[in-house]
């Protein structure tokens, strides 16, 4: 999977690698930020020997995956999310079936880029978004929160 932005491999793999192609990357994914990748030979040669899929999915999936993860306990980075965004999409598009066993490697944890987590979370617009709760920082006050429902209501 690759992030829409920053997607050669995925140009490349529509076309049957008929043409390397390198692309300005811009992504939310920051790890998997890259328009030229130095392994593309390597690369192409592991998708075909797999009889592999590559496709590029958008930051907005990549953000929801994201948060889907996060919401589990496990907490991942964008660049891992996308592995998620991408099984999601070929689920929903019929090539992976319901009952087929999928591995998405998560390699980043959750705080490798927190400004994207709290950018996320604090648009109430987006699908999953929790946003934070702030209080003042005392015993007395993380009591009141916890008492009032007011972090059981947010779920």
């Amino acid at each position: 999977m690759q992030a829409e932005g920053a997607a050669p491999f995925a140009r490349s793999f529509r076309s049957g690698f008929a043409k390397r192609e390198a692309v300005h990357a811009e992504t939310v994914a920051t790890a998997i930020k890259i328009g030229d990748p130095a392994s593309y030979n390597r690369g192409v040669r592991a998708i075909r020997e797999n009889d592999g899929v590559v496709l590029d999915v958008s930051d907005a999936e990549i953000l929801e995956a994201k948060a889907v993860v996060d919401a589990s306990g496990v907490g991942c980075e964008p660049a891992s999310a996308a592995s998620v965004a991408g099984v999601r999409r070929l689920f929903r598009d019929g090539l992976i079936r319901k009952g087929e066993r999928v591995v998405a490697v998560l390699t980043g944890h959750i705080l490798k880029d927190p400004g994207i987590l709290i950018d996320y979370h604090k648009d109430a617009t987006r699908p999953l978004a929790n946003p934070p709760l702030e209080i003042d920082a005392s015993i007395e006050a993380v009591e009141r929160a916890l008492e009032s429902d007011a972090i059981g209501r947010r779920r």
